[in-house]
């Protein structure tokens, strides 16, 4: 499993498509795109209160995020390493 890194991108769009980054605020749905494979870009954080978590293009990546929605399956371990990666990442201090 890749190591999330604290990059923060500059002024990511929030698109579905294929040629922009992917952005959201959700870390479960983060943790299970995550643990799919798909590579982070960085970490937005122009609001002190919320973080976005952002995602490099990629041709599957919606189908993804449709697929955490309607009740996606995938292995316990990878979600669960996932997800404690992205949160280390989170709430670390800079």
């Amino acid at each position: 499993m890749q190591t999330p890194t604290p990059e923060t991108p500059a002024s990511p769009a929030i698109s579905h498509s294929n040629e922009s980054a992917y952005v959201t605020q959700n870390l479960y749905e983060a943790a299970f795109l995550f643990a799919r494979g798909f590579a982070l870009a960085g970490v937005d954080r122009k609001d002190l209160r919320k973080v976005a978590l952002v995602f490099k293009p990629a041709l599957t990546l919606h189908e993804s995020v449709l697929e955490f929605y309607n009740g996606g399956t995938i292995g316990a371990l990878d979600y669960a390493d996932a997800y404690r990666s992205l949160k280390d990442l989170v709430f670390q201090r800079l």
